[in-house]
């Protein structure tokens, strides 16, 4: 089932840490079909997003979606639960992103240019792997929102000025 896209910055629930997945249950995997259906669900014109976190639909439990093999013919949408950054580069890269919360903005975001993870998969599992690309950008971008930060807040004051000329 496709659910609707929080927008807007002001919107609280994309300004809120969310919580802990404890159980792994049939909702779990309920929540994931139906940010997989929401991510893929845009007609014609494939898919609306590369990565999904779980309260930008309104479900404030530590859950995101990222596309891995971006681009490729083995292109993959990943769930993961209680996502966390075990390392990171120090070295950072300057790439422009947008958000589905955020229609129409897009900005330079300097993020660490590869960062090593772990998360739980629908099962409960854990998993580690050392993310890099555009699957590193997805994950942060992707983590960032279940700690209550969007993309606009890397941003400095005369970026943020510019943006809203721009709109």
């Amino acid at each position: 089932m496709k659910l609707k896209i929080l927008t807007g910055e002001d919107q609280k629930n994309l300004r809120r840490t969310a919580e802990v997945v404890k159980t792994f249950d049939e909702s779990v995997g309920e929540t994931i079909q139906n940010m997989h259906d929401t991510i893929i669900d845009s007609g014609e014109d494939g898919p609306v997003g590369i990565g999904l976190a779980a309260n930008q639909v309104g479900i404030l439990q530590r859950i995101i979606l990222v596309t891995f093999n971006l681009g490729k013919g083995s292109q993959k949408i990943v769930p993961m639960i209680n996502p966390e950054i075990l390392d990171q580069s120090a070295e950072k890269i300057s790439m422009e992103e947008g958000c589905l919360s955020l229609p129409g903005l897009y900005a330079h975001v300097s993020r660490p240019t590869w960062v090593r993870v772990a998360w739980q998969n629908p099962n409960g599992v854990h998993i580690k792997k050392k993310l890099t690309g555009w699957e590193s950008r997805i994950f942060q971008h992707e983590l960032d929102h279940i700690n209550g930060v969007l993309f606009i807040d890397h941003l400095n004051r005369k970026e943020l000025q510019k943006l809203n000329k721009s709109t």
